[in-house]
Formats: C-alpha cells, sequence, structure tokens
C-alpha cells in the first residue's frame, strides 16, 4: 500500500498543536502536590527548561510531540520535528541534540509510516544543525512524532519570556492563521494556493532565533504554538511585569484564513484559548468574535515573538533578512498600569 493515501489526519480528531492541552487544564494537571514536590523550585514557565551549568553556562531542553498536521508522512514528520525544535530556537540558542519519540499505528503499514516519518524528522535535523542521538518508538491507535531536544550554551545569550520592557517594539516573524488553515483545508473552505501558502509557514524553521540570542537589545522571545498568539503574549507580559499593546491592523495573516474563520472552520483549543486568556486582554468593542479567535488560533509551528528595544532593532532587522525571514512589528511594550490589563488590543 502507497502510505501517502493513507491520510494521517483521519487517525486523530486533531493535529499539530490544535491537540494541545488546553491551558486550563494544563495548570490542573500542574497542581496536584506530587507535581509541585517533584518539580525543580523556581523555574520560570519558559520554551524550554533552563539550568545553570558550570563556567556561565545553561543546560537549554525541552520536548514536544503532535498527532500529524498533514497527511503526507514526510512533511508531518519535518513540521514536527521544526515544532520541537523551535521550543530551543526561541530561548535564542542552537539545539545540539534530540531523541527521537514516535508512535507507529497498529497495521501492516507501521514501519512503512515510521519510516517516512522518521525521513521527515532527519531533514529537519539536517537542515538545523541537531544530530539524532536516540530515540523511542512505540505502536498506538494513532502516529504521533516528536523530538527531545537538549542544548548547551552560554547563559548571556538565553532568552526568556521574561525581560520585555517599556518602550521595546513587539515583532513577530510569520504571519497567524495556520491552524485555522488546516481546518479550513480538511473542510474544504481553503484552495489549493493559499494551503500551499500555509505548508510553506508550517515548514519554515525558526532557527534564526539561534542568531538573536547574542543580541543585548533583544529583550524577550517566545514562538506562537499551542496557545495562540495572545496566550504566549499574555505569559511574556505576566513574567516581565509590563503591559503589550497589539496592534490589529498590523497583524499578519495567511491568506484565506479570515473568510475560513468567518465562516467557522476554528480548531476547538481556538475557542479554548479565548476562554482562557480573555479576561487578560483588553479588546476593542468592534472586534467580533472571530476575529477575536484569529489571536488565539492555535499555531504549528508558529513564528517567533521578541521584544527589541527600538536602537537595536535595525541589527535584528538585518540578521533576519539575511536569513530570508520577514518579520511584522506588531505592537509595543508599555508600562503596566494599576488594575490594567496584561495585553491591549487597539482596532
Amino acid at each position: 500500500m502507497n502510505v501517502n493515501n493513507l491520510n494521517l489526519t483521519n487517525f486523530a480528531r486533531m493535529g499539530g498543536c490544535s491537540c494541545k492541552l488546553g491551558a486550563e487544564d494544563l495548570a490542573q494537571l500542574c497542581s496536584i502536590p506530587e507535581m509541585r514536590d517533584a518539580m525543580l523550585p523556581d523555574l520560570a514557565p519558559d520554551d524550554a527548561a533552563i539550568l545553570p551549568l558550570e563556567g556561565g553556562k545553561a543546560l537549554v531542553t525541552s520536548i514536544d510531540f503532535q498527532n500529524a498536521v498533514v497527511d503526507d508522512p514526510v512533511i508531518a514528520g519535518e513540521i514536527a520535528a521544526k515544532n520541537a525544535l523551535s521550543d530551543i530556537f526561541a530561548c535564542g540558542v542552537p539545539p545540539l541534540y534530540a531523541d527521537v519519540v514516535l508512535v507507529v499505528p497498529y497495521g501492516d503499514d507501521a514501519v512503512a509510516i515510521g519510516k517516512d516519518l522518521m525521513r521527515g524528522v532527519a531533514r529537519a535535523c539536517e537542515q538545523d544543525g541537531c544530530a539524532i542521538v536516540g530515540g523511542h518508538t512505540i505502536r498506538g491507535e494513532t502516529p504521533i512524532v516528536g523530538l527531545s531536544v537538549f542544548s548547551i550554551a552560554p547563559m548571556e545569550h538565553v532568552k526568556r519570556k521574561s525581560g520585555a520592557a517599556p518602550g521595546d517594539l513587539l515583532v513577530l516573524t510569520k504571519p497567524l492563521g495556520n491552524g485555522i488553515a488546516v481546518a479550513a483545508r480538511q473542510q474544504g473552505l481553503l484552495d489549493d494556493q493559499d494551503y500551499q501558502e500555509a505548508l510553506l509557514m508550517l515548514r519554515q524553521s525558526n532557527r534564526v532565533g539561534a542568531r538573536l540570542g547574542p543580541l543585548r537589545g533583544v529583550s524577550a522571545m517566545t514562538d506562537i504554538t499551542g496557545f495562540g498568539l495572545l496566550g504566549h503574549m499574555s505569559e511574556m507580559a505576566e513574567s516581565s511585569g509590563v503591559t503589550l499593546q497589539l496592534n490589529m491592523r498590523e497583524i499578519p495573516l495567511l491568506p484565506g484564513v479570515v473568510s475560513a474563520a468567518r465562516e467557522g472552520a476554528i480548531p476547538l483549543l481556538a475557542e479554548d484559548n479565548l476562554e482562557a486568556f480573555q479576561t487578560r486582554v483588553r479588546f476593542p468593542a468592534s472586534l467580533v468574535h472571530h476575529e477575536r479567535l484569529l489571536l488565539c488560533d492555535p499555531q504549528t509551528n508558529g513564528g517567533l515573538l521578541f521584544s527589541v528595544q527600538p536602537e537595536a532593532w535595525d541589527q535584528a532587522r538585518a540578521i533576519l533578512a539575511e536569513e530570508g525571514i520577514k518579520a511584522w512589528t506588531i505592537g509595543k511594550v508599555v508600562e503596566r498600569q494599576p488594575d490594567d490589563r496584561l495585553i491591549q488590543v487597539l482596532s
């Protein structure tokens, strides 16, 4: 059987970061006493665990895995790997080593599917300079693929979600909407050209983050994934003790996703994200429901979001241009006022 005809997305209800557990459910899991007792104290909620080592170095480590977000197993493996590597790049450092996490479905095609998923994983790791050193595979009801990723880097190069300061610009490196684009494609609401544009962004590496890490003028950085833009912005604002102003007119969106969202092609997690984070956001009254959901759309391998001092923006922009990465300034950082929301959306 040709594994490319298996339609991997049919194995699960949701794929990519749309299958991520919602923020409120995740908080409940992590709140049990056994977890609190087992975790290292005072760990910041960053994109990866950042642990100090001797000699001014840091161990940066993260794990990420997902159901297939596309039907082609090679591309599904590539996207899953780049999504996992992105958490390390979002910390401003290059990934060095990775273990593969792989679940292959029951049936005669298990090995064939696994081979193609691994081809995609290997391609992504090779492109991003990360060596595969091991992994673990099992059989299950649905294909799952991902990486546990490790890096060792100078602590002074590591970026966190905290650190955004009043006056900083907010920069985003990919258009929003790939969660809606995937849902719309499955419902026949997105044409081939618009879907191919979404695929390009799903497959685009965030390795430019490792070049932004050493820049002192880059104050904070994260990547936009399952909690959507507003979820990850709220984490940055809360940990930095500031308010983030978001200019709705400057938000880049993938082609076709506005009309798809208007027609109801919305991942379930987008609704969960809006419910979880809306109390942290001041919306303009003119912003209708589907537009708010666009800001909460779960992104798979979404763009980097970073705050940068205005005087360092030209240097950061030059690095982005050298890497062929387009970027948008979508807002700015302001001082937190008493009783203010973490995010202000401006129309």
